[in-house]
C-alpha cells in the first residue's frame, strides 16, 4: 500500500507542474498572436462635428478611425475628399498611421 502512495506522489509531482507549464505557454503564444495587423481603408472622408465645430468622429468610408491627433489632421486636410489611410485595427476602430489623398474614379461615359 506504502507503494502505491509514493508512486501517485511522484506521477502528481510530474503532471502538475507539466501542465501548469503548457497552460502558461499556451496563453503566452495566442497573445502573440493578437498583435494587430496593418489595415489600409480607401474612401470617403466624412467628418462629424458638433455644436462647436469641434470634430466629434472621422469615417474613411465605412470604417471609424480612432480619434486622435492624426485622426483630426486627416479630417482637416481631407474632408469630403477621397483618402487611403492606413493603421492598426481594433474594437475602437481604425488607429491611422499615415494616410494620403487618392485621385477620385471618374466614370466614363457609356456608349
Amino acid at each position: 500500500m506504502a507503494r502505491r502512495g509514493w508512486l501517485l506522489k511522484l506521477a502528481l509531482g510530474a503532471v502538475v507542474p507539466l501542465a501548469l507549464m503548457a497552460m502558461v505557454s499556451s496563453k503566452a503564444l495566442a497573445a502573440e498572436g493578437d498583435e494587430p495587423k496593418k489595415t489600409t481603408v480607401t474612401g470617403k472622408v466624412a467628418v462629424d462635428k458638433d455644436d462647436k465645430g469641434e470634430v466629434t468622429g472621422v469615417k474613411v468610408g465605412t470604417q471609424k478611425l480612432v480619434l486622435d491627433d492624426k485622426a483630426k489632421e486627416l479630417a482637416g486636410k481631407l474632408a469630403d475628399k477621397q483618402a487611403e489611410a492606413t493603421g492598426t485595427l481594433s474594437d475602437a476602430g481604425l488607429k491611422v498611421e499615415s494616410y494620403k489623398a487618392v485621385e477620385e474614379k471618374k466614370e466614363e461615359p457609356k456608349e
